[in-house]
C-alpha cells in the first residue's frame, strides 16, 4: 500500500513538473518574439511621450505645466536618465517660479532618485540630507523614504565587506519599516513594501499570498505587472523554486518591455540563470539586450550590474559558437563527403534508369508493334469473317441460281423439242425471236440486292447518311437497290475495278463513271473519307 502511494505520488510529480516546463518554455517563446519585438513597443511609448509633449505646446498654466511634466517624469524615470533629469528640472523651476515648497521638495526628490539610478549616490545623499523631512506633506513622505530605501538597496548591492552590507540592510529595514507607517494600506505600493518585510523576515508563504493577491487585483497593467512578477520571483528564489522564478522572471521582463522600459532588473537575473543552466544563447541574448536597453537610458547602475555577468556571459557564448563552428566544419566534411557519394550514386542511377529506359522503349516499341499486329489481325478475321459470310451467301445463292437457269433451259429446251415435233415451226421462230435478256437480267440484279441487303440491311440509309438532304437516293418502286447503290453496293463487297463492274452489270464503263460522278457531286463529306465510309458499312 505505502509503495503503491509512493508511485502516485511520484507520477503526479512527474506531471506536475512537466507542466511547469513547458509554462516556462512558453514564456521564454513571448518573451523571445516581445525582445524581438522590442523596437514597436519603443515607438508605442515614444507616441506616449509625444502626446504629452504636444500638451506643453499648448498650455501656459504654470501648475498644468507641473502637473504634464510630471507624468512626462513618470514615463521618462524608466526609459531616459538625461530626459528625466531635465524633466525634474523643469519641474523644480516652476515649482520655484510658483514659491511651492512642497512642490519644490518633490522636484529635487525626483532629482535625487534619478541621480541614484545613474549611480551618483553622493549626489542622491546630498539632496535628500538636505531635506528637512518635517517640512514635508504627509503625501511626500512616502517618496521620501522610498529615496532613502532605494538609494541604500543600491548601496548594499555594491557593499564590498560584509560590515557594509550589514550596516545597509539594517537602514532598508528601518525605511521598510517607516514607509508601512505612512503609505495607505489599500494602495499597490504599501503591499510592495509589506511584501518585501515578509521576505526580511523569511515568510515566504505570507509574501507569496500577498502578491498573489496583488497579481489577481493589479496585474493588468503592464507597469505594475513587471514590479509584481519580479517580487514573485524572488520569492520563489528564496524558496529554492527555480522553474517558477523562471517564469516570474520572464513575465517581469515582458511586461517591462511591452511597457516601453529601458532600465529594468528581471531581464538581466534571468539572463544569469538560464546561463547558470546551460541557456547559453538566451542567456547571451537577454543580457544583450539589457545591456543596450542601460546604455540607451544611462542607467550606469545597471551597467556595473551587468558589467559583472556579460564577459561571462559572453566568453560562454563565444566558445559555444567555436564548438558550433567546429562541429560545422566537421559537418561540411562528411556533407561532402556524402554529397560526392551521392553524386556517383545519382550518376550510378541515372545510368541504369537510362538503360531501363531504353529496355523499356524497346519493349513498348514492341507492345506497340505487337498490338498493331493484333489489330491487323483483328481487322483481318474481321474481314475474313465478313468475307466468309460473303462468300456463304453468294455461293448458296449462286447455287440456287445455277439450279433455276439449268431447269429453265432444260424446261426451254423441251418446250422446243416439243413444238418443233409437232411441227409447230412458227411457234419456235415466235419464242425465239424475243431476248430473254432483260427479264433475266432483271431476275439476276432482283437476286443480287436480296442478297446483298439480307447482309447489309442499313446501307441505304447509311449511304444515304453521307450524301445532301435534298440529293438522297431513292430505288424505284419495284426495285430493292438504284443503278447508283448497286454500284457501290459491289465496291462495298470489295469489287473497285470500273471495268468488272461494268461487264458485272451489264453497263459500259462510261455509264459506271457517270452513275460515280453523280453520287460524288451529292456528297456532304470528302471523296476519300466517302470511299472508306462505303468499306466500313455495317461492321
Amino acid at each position: 500500500m505505502y509503495k503503491s502511494a509512493l508511485l502516485f505520488f511520484l507520477i503526479i510529480q512527474a506531471f506536475t513538473v512537466s507542466a511547469t516546463h513547458k509554462r516556462t518554455d512558453s514564456l521564454l517563446l513571448v518573451l523571445d518574439k516581445t525582445i524581438a519585438e522590442k523596437q514597436f513597443f519603443t515607438e508605442i511609448k515614444e507616441r506616449r511621450i509625444d502626446s504629452i509633449l504636444n500638451l506643453l505646446n499648448v498650455e501656459a498654466d504654470l501648475e498644468r505645466r507641473h502637473i504634464i511634466y510630471s507624468q512626462l517624469y513618470f514615463e521618462y524615470r524608466h526609459s531616459s536618465m538625461n530626459q528625466a533629469l531635465l524633466t525634474a528640472e523643469k519641474k523644480l523651476q516652476i515649482a520655484i517660479e510658483m514659491n511651492d515648497k512642497q512642490l519644490e521638495y518633490e522636484a529635487k526628490m525626483n532629482i535625487a532618485e534619478i541621480y541614484g539610478i545613474m549611480g551618483m549616490y553622493m549626489e542622491t545623499l546630498d539632496i535628500m540630507d538636505n531635506i528637512d523631512r518635517r517640512n514635508l506633506a504627509d503625501d511626500l513622505l512616502e517618496y521620501y523614504f522610498h529615496n532613502y530605501h532605494s538609494l541604500y538597496s543600491l548601496l548594499r548591492q555594491n557593499a564590498q565587506t560584509q560590515r557594509e552590507i550589514n550596516r545597509y540592510s539594517l537602514l532598508i529595514s528601518q525605511y521598510k519599516d517607516s514607509l508601512l507607517q505612512v503609505i495607505d494600506h489599500n494602495t499597490l505600493g504599501y503591499k510592495f513594501v509589506k511584501s518585501g518585510k515578509l521576505i526580511e523576515q523569511d515568510r515566504y508563504d505570507e509574501a507569496l499570498q500577498l502578491m498573489y493577491q496583488c497579481y489577481e487585483q493589479f496585474g493588468k497593467d503592464e507597469a505594475n505587472l513587471g514590479i509584481i512578477g519580479h517580487i514573485l520571483s524572488e520569492i520563489y528564489a528564496k524558496k529554492g523554486d527555480c522553474e517558477k522564478e523562471k517564469q516570474y522572471l520572464a513575465m517581469s521582463a515582458i511586461a517591462d518591455l511591452r511597457w516601453g522600459l529601458k532600465e529594468y532588473i528581471s531581464l538581466r537575473e534571468l539572463a544569469v540563470r538560464l546561463y547558470q543552466e546551460g541557456d547559453i544563447n538566451r542567456a547571451y541574448t537577454y543580457i544583450k539586450c539589457s545591456l543596450e536597453d542601460a546604455a540607451f537610458c544611462g542607467a550606469r547602475f545597471r551597467i556595473l550590474e551587468i558589467s559583472e555577468a556579460l564577459p561571462i556571459i559572453v566568453a560562454a557564448y563565444d566558445k559555444k559558437m567555436k564548438e558550433g563552428r567546429e562541429r560545422m566544419f566537421k559537418y561540411m566534411i562528411l556533407i561532402t563527403l556524402l554529397s560526392i557519394v551521392l553524386a556517383i550514386s545519382v550518376l550510378f542511377i541515372w545510368r541504369q534508369n537510362k538503360n531501363i529506359s531504353a529496355a523499356k522503349k524497346s519493349i513498348n516499341n514492341m507492345y506497340e508493334d505487337m498490338k498493331q499486329m493484333n489489330s491487323d489481325l483483328d481487322d483481318l478475321n474481321k474481314k475474313l469473317s465478313e468475307s466468309n459470310l460473303i462468300k456463304e451467301e453468294y455461293i448458296g445463292s449462286i447455287f440456287t441460281l445455277c439450279s433455276t437457269y439449268i431447269n429453265k433451259m432444260e424446261t426451254y429446251r423441251l418446250n422446243i423439242q416439243n413444238k418443233l415435233r409437232h411441227n409447230k415451226a412458227e411457234d419456235v421462230k415466235t419464242m425465239t425471236s424475243t431476248s430473254l435478256l432483260p427479264s433475266e437480267q432483271k431476275e439476276f440484279f432482283d437476286s443480287f440486292d436480296a442478297i446483298f441487303m439480307n447482309l447489309y440491311p442499313n446501307f441505304i440509309e447509311d449511304f444515304n447518311a453521307m450524301l445532301l438532304s435534298d440529293e438522297q437516293i431513292t430505288p424505284k418502286k419495284g426495285d430493292i437497290l438504284s443503278p447508283e447503290l448497286r454500284i457501290y453496293a459491289l465496291i462495298r463487297l470489295g469489287i473497285t475495278d470500273s471495268g468488272k463492274i461494268a461487264t458485272f452489270l451489264h453497263y459500259s464503263p462510261q455509264t459506271v463513271y457517270n452513275y460515280k460522278l453523280k453520287v460524288k457531286n451529292k456528297l456532304t463529306v470528302s471523296k476519300e473519307e466517302f470511299l472508306e465510309a462505303v468499306r466500313n458499312i455495317g461492321r
